[in-house]
This record gives C-alpha cells, structure tokens and sequence, in this order.
C-alpha cells in the first residue's frame, strides 16, 4: 500500500515549541485516527531542526539543519516531492506573517501540488496571489483533515467508487 505524504507548512520563526509543533501533532494523530495503518502521514519541516533557546530562530548556524540554504533545500525537497500541502496561517499570528509559507505554497503551485490553505487572517485570504495558487480554502484544521483523507484515502484503501 503506498502511502500519502501531507507537507504542512505554517508559521515557526518566533514561534514557541508548542506554537510551531502542537497542530502538526493534532493533524498526526487526526490522520492516525482516520486510518491505523498510517498511509496518511503528515511530514513536518520541523522534524530535524533542533528549537535552540526558547523560541525557533535563525541564530544557529547548524551546517546540517541550521542555515538559510539547508532550511530551504529541506523544505523545497518535502515540497517537491509531498502528495499534496495543508497550510496554516492562523490570525492569532498578527502581522507576523510567515514568509517561509508562502514561499512553500508557490513551490508547491509551481510544482503543480494541491494546496490546501487553513486561515482567518484577512491579509492572507484576500491576497490575490494566495487566493490563486491554493485549491481549498478553509476556517479549521478538522476540515483539513477531512480533505486529505477524502482526496488521499481512496487511493490507499479508502473509497474508490
């Protein structure tokens, strides 16, 4: 059975462990939940770079997972080679918007990827050019879900006719 893999992109610079990693995890356990034999699976970019201090930054200079370049070529690779993009861009954020995202959201257009954007942020969903490369957008996470396992699932085992 071939597993699916879900790119999900949102906010980390300036954000705390919890503020970066807890929806990631909920998503996780959310695909889990729908299906024990994991072929639904969330791949966070966070999976290999260490939070240095209190909140993730710039200021470690890890050659392997810590510098501009090797974030970005880590990235730019689940990007490319992911199943399809859940992007979360929540409001409690403020201005800080998070330019990584966006960025991953028009490779993931670019590498003609289903994007699915999650957010109440008025900046992001009135932005023309967001508004043209996502293909869903939705208010919640749980909806999210719901559109991965019903795009992803039938092709693992789901509901194919």
């Amino acid at each position: 059975m071939n597993k699916k893999y879900v790119y999900l992109a949102g906010p980390i610079l300036g954000c705390t462990k919890g503020e970066a990693n807890d929806w990631r995890q909920y998503v996780h356990q959310q695909f889990l939940a729908y299906d024990d034999r994991n072929v639904i699976v969330g791949i966070s970019p966070l999976r290999c770079e260490p939070l240095i201090g209190d909140r993730y930054s710039t200021d470690y200079p890890d050659p392997r997972f810590g510098t501009p370049e090797a974030i970005a070529a880590k990235n730019m690779h689940d990007v490319q080679n992911c199943d399809m993009i859940l992007a979360y861009m929540p409001k409690e954020m403020g201005d800080n918007i998070s330019l990584g995202t966006i960025c991953e959201i028009a490779w993931a257009r670019a590498w003609d990827k289903q994007i699915i954007l999650v957010s109440d942020h008025p900046k992001i969903l009135k932005h023309p050019v967001v508004q043209a490369c996502r293909n869903w957008q939705l208010s919640t996470l749980d909806e999210a879900i719901e559109v991965c396992a019903g795009v992803l699932g039938g092709y693992v085992g789901g509901k194919n006719v």
